[in-house]
């Protein structure tokens, strides 16, 4: 709840749209700069997939935040249909402005694969920055002993997969069973996450205007080199990483339900994306620029390397940010998980709609424990057919590449929202505050997605079993890779389906018991 200053009117319109843009900006900016700025291989970085062409990269990440912008009026009227006893979630936006059926898909998307998916790689990847990128390289800097190397590969993954536990179940146990705490650590962490990015913006331009020893080598643009750079394929694959790191950025709509001044909220939410999208662009040039890889963990190395202490408290702080993910989806799911049953979207047994809090604590656990270790035992059996050896960042690879999957699969729903959103303009379904320039900026962005989504999707299942094996050990291992992560992906979609149909005909026999057993009471009262 925003908290009002009723009686200065003007003090209270500038107050709230202060505090929109600070909101917005701070739930869209997160982990994602993190996770899709690495540069191990197949890790999903934005200049991997940018086939190492920084000038693609960053003509990617200008285009996504363009788009981005264009869809959130869209957005905004979307979630202004909400009534203030509604649940203002995506699942309701879909059973109000499409049909109860598109929402039931949206619902099992989300519960099932979206919020546990990403909720258990930020766990993951939590332990992975503190170990692979912060504590080793800070002990091998003083002398001392990387922890990877005085254990067994085993009792490494052991470890870190133990503490991942403790954080997941730690964090889903504290949400469970109250909500301040994890409000509280959102908010602090908020202001703490913008503490290594400022450092990263201008670190990167220091390194790159310095000549201070140790902060020579190449950068980004250095290593850039005409073969191959600009390839059709490698333009549409630099969109799946970006648009991960602009991940909730149509959330951001909800704001607006507690605002009194309605009309400081379309203003707020587009500048605060725009500013995301400049903000975003500046901390990829400063790491291109400071960095021969886009490593952004490099970068900090680097700025820091005559005080590895403090490239090390700096990783820390990353450690936080990453940490928010966990605590952010541990918090949503149980109330995702609440909504699609009271709005009769998923069944969850008899009585299903007046859920207990108990079996919703039952169900969270269970969705997010058991997609946790799938996605670990599955990582650790993929290792062989991945042929990458025994490495850091094993035990997450699937809940890594399912994320990518999961963002993209999000933009149906997104595109489906705003076709329900144009026909409503025509015909009034939903009682919605019409945003002055909604309908172009929603057509425009629609023909846009229209043309790049399908591409998107081909490069993701269809084009790594186009390409032809044999040409080197290095580019085999690529397709062998690619493939393997178009199966994931496909094999998501399948799952859904499956929960889908299983879940229409549990809901149709719940619906005909309901019938009948009304009618049987009407009969007795006769």
């Amino acid at each position: 709840m925003i908290k009002i200053n009723k009686k200065n009117k003007a003090l209270n319109k500038v107050f709230e749209f202060l505090s929109i843009y600070s909101l917005a900006f701070g739930l869209v900016v997160g982990a994602g700069i993190y996770l899709k700025n690495r540069s191990e291989k197949n890790s999903g970085g934005v200049l991997e997939a940018a086939n190492q062409n920084p000038y693609l990269a960053i003509a990617i990440w200008t285009f996504v935040a363009i788009v981005a912008t264009l869809m959130m009026l869209s957005f905004i009227e979307i979630s202004s249909g909400i009534k203030s006893d509604e649940h203002n979630t995506m699942m309701s936006w879909v059973s109000k402005f499409i049909n109860r059926r598109a929402a039931s898909v949206t619902a099992i998307f989300y519960v099932s694969f979206y919020m546990p998916i990403i909720a258990a790689l930020g766990s993951m990847f939590t332990v992975e920055v503190f170990f692979s990128y912060g504590l080793d390289p800070f002990l091998a800097t003083t002398g001392s002993t990387p922890v990877s190397e005085s254990l067994s590969y085993e009792a490494f993954s052991v470890l870190k997969i133990f503490l991942a536990t403790i954080i997941l179940v730690g964090f889903q146990t504290m949400n469970l069973y109250s909500k301040k705490p994890g409000h509280i650590i959102q908010t602090a962490l908020t202001f703490l996450k913008f503490l290594p990015l400022i450092i990263v913006i201008i670190g990167g331009f220091v390194v790159h205007f310095s000549t201070s020893e140790g902060w020579g080598g190449k950068n980004s643009f250095d290593m850039y080199t005409e073969h191959n750079q600009w390839a059709f394929s490698s333009i549409f694959a630099t969109v799946v990483p970006i648009i991960f790191a602009f991940d909730g950025f149509v959330h951001a709509a909800t704001l607006q339900k507690d605002v009194e001044n309605k009309k400081v909220v379309s203003p707020a939410l587009l500048i605060a994306i725009i500013s995301v999208g400049a903000f975003y662009i500046i901390i990829t040039i400063a790491i291109f620029i400071g960095a021969s890889n886009g490593n952004i963990f490099q970068l900090i190395d680097k700025l820091f390397v005559k005080a590895p202490w403090a490239s090390f408290l700096v990783k820390i702080m990353i450690t936080f940010t990453v940490i928010t993910l966990v605590n952010g989806y541990t918090g949503v799911l149980p109330n995702a998980l609440e909504s699609s049953a009271n709005e009769g979207l998923m069944y969850f047994g008899k009585g299903s709609k007046d859920i207990t809090r108990k079996r919703i604590i039952f169900l969270s656990y269970l969705i997010i424990l058991s997609v946790f270790f799938l996605s670990i035992a599955l990582s650790f059996a993929m290792g062989p057919i991945r042929e990458t050896g025994k490495s850091s960042g094993d035990f997450m690879y699937i809940s890594d590449t399912l994320t990518g999957a999961t963002v993209v699969y999000a933009f149906v729903f997104y595109i489906m929202l705003m076709i329900g959103q144009v026909l409503n303009r025509v015909k009034n379904k939903v009682e919605v505050r019409k945003v002055k320039g909604g309908f172009v900026t929603t057509i425009v962005a629609l023909v846009i997605l229209g043309l790049i989504m399908p591409y998107v999707y081909y490069v993701m299942f269809i084009f790594p079993f186009t390409q032809k094996l044999g040409v080197t050990p290095d580019s085999d291992l690529n397709i062998i890779n690619g493939r393997i992560t178009s199966v994931l992906w496909l094999l998501q979609f399948i799952v859904i389906a499956v929960i889908y149909f299983v879940n229409e005909e549990l809901l149709k026999k719940q619906s005909n018991l309901e019938n009948s057993n009304k009618k049987s009471t009407e009969n007795l009262v006769k």
